[in-house]
């Protein structure tokens, strides 16, 4: 078949989104627009966000922030002044989508709600994410990633063996929170495009875990009883320690594959044995079998393993970090890890796209903005002149980016930083 004509311009091409939002929720959702080809400019305040700085390495390379925000434009605004609170109205007035991520209320303390922002621009989508949402007694409360994560129910469902409560991932809630986000403004502006009119789209933390996890809360509501999973999903199915201390995970469920699997372990006797027939059978006996398997794991490393897996049908992975996922082929050969250009650092390697489209195709953006690196040409687009902007700048109300420094220059601070 024939792959359709592809086109220079991302899906988004033309589409301007102004970006308020901190932290991990709110850029990633704007992030993924970037990547769709919009224009995302994002707002800062002087200083730049806590972000620039959260979780820095000793070299001074702050990935958070990195790989968050590639793609966007930059400008440092004080929002908490007349003067910055008019630029946010201007550049409202020239964007199809606001985006903010402050607690309820915030944005109309500051003068640039939804309704305020409606009258500088009859058309817009404005995207308000938070934590419970915009409904409801706590609304307004303050939140983060693990409070959402417990009050959604999905750090009692992943509690560990002894009964604690945890986090299923650092930034679940989060990285969700900000999916389910973009594809609410991606449906505004299907919407837009169809009606011309535009509306508020609200994304939430809790909202978002409790989604992600639609079968598992289902099932809990019938009877409500939460059923954990202990241990293994199935006695056949889970992860297994191998002989050089690595691990390897299998997915034998069906019974054309747990034939595989037996073959695969050179354990014809389990097949064959009436105990491991079926199922549900097995799962009867799972205090019998699943040691058996588990020391059979234990005779040959996991790359042995993994290669007489595939060999039978059997589903297997193995168990890797990070980096070792980063080096897979597969994960290379779909972009789901890719080079950015970086202005200090030349390249760096992130996260790609989840998704390919054949005509238009997601693509990493430019380097992540330095702190106003865009501050100038975007105020000089909306007319503002040189000499006013440079009041500005002095004022404090703007601020614009430094020279770039070079890898070398940033490595020298840390060390200077870490001497102090």
């Amino acid at each position: 078949m024939s792959r359709p004509e592809v086109v220079e311009d991302g899906a988004l091409d033309g589409i301007k989104v102004l970006d308020l939002t901190r932290f991990l929720q709110g850029p990633y959702a704007t992030r993924i627009l970037a990547d769709l080809g919009a224009e995302v400019i994002k707002v800062e305040r002087p200083g730049g966000e806590w972000d620039r700085r959260l979780r820095q390495a000793p070299d001074g390379y702050a990935g958070f922030f990195t790989g968050l925000n590639r793609g966007k434009k930059s400008i440092a605004v004080d929002i908490t002044t007349t003067e910055g609170r008019d630029i946010v109205k201007a550049l409202a007035r020239e964007c199809d989508v606001v985006v903010e991520n402050f607690r309820l209320g915030v944005m109309e303390k500051l003068g640039l709600g939804y309704d305020t922002l409606l009258e500088e621009n009859s058309q817009l989508i404005y995207a308000a994410a938070s934590g419970y949402g915009p409904l409801g007694p706590r609304s307004s409360e303050p939140m983060f990633d693990m409070v959402a994560q417990a009050v959604s129910g999905l750090s009692d469902f992943v509690r560990t063996p002894d009964g604690a409560p945890r986090l299923a991932s650092r930034g679940m809630a989060d990285s969700s929170g900000a999916v389910f986000l973009a594809m609410g403004i991606l449906t505004a502006l299907l919407a837009k495009e169809r009606t011309g009119r535009g509306q508020r789209v609200d994304g939430s933390l809790v909202g978002s875990c409790l989604a992600m996890h639609t079968a598992e809360v289902t099932i809990a509501l019938h009877g409500d009883e939460v059923k954990r999973t202990q241990g293994r999903v199935t006695s056949t199915s889970g992860a297994f320690r191998c002989r050089d201390d690595r691990w390897v995970v299998i997915g034998a469920t069906d019974q054309k594959v747990w034939n595989g699997l037996t073959t695969a372990l050179d354990r014809p006797d389990l097949r064959d044995d009436p105990r491991f027939a079926k199922s549900r059978i097995r799962e009867q006996h799972r205090d019998i079998l699943e040691p058996i398997i588990e020391e059979t794991f234990l005779t040959a490393d996991r790359d042995t393993w993994v290669e007489r897996m595939r060999d039978n049908g059997v589903p297997v992975a193995p168990v890797n970090t990070f980096v070792e996922a980063a080096r897979d082929p597969d994960v290379l050969a779909n972009g789901f890890v890719v080079e950015q250009p970086d202005a200090t650092w030349g390249t760096v390697r992130t996260v790609g796209n989840p998704f390919l489209l054949s005509a238009t195709p997601a693509r990493v953006g430019d380097w992540t903005p330095e702190l106003g690196a865009d501050t100038r040409d975007l105020l000089e687009d909306l007319g503002v002149p040189q000499d006013r902007i440079d009041e500005l700048v002095a004022d404090g109300v703007v601020e614009q980016a430094r020279p770039s420094r070079e890898p070398s220059d940033a490595l020298q601070e840390a060390e200077e930083v870490g001497k102090a």
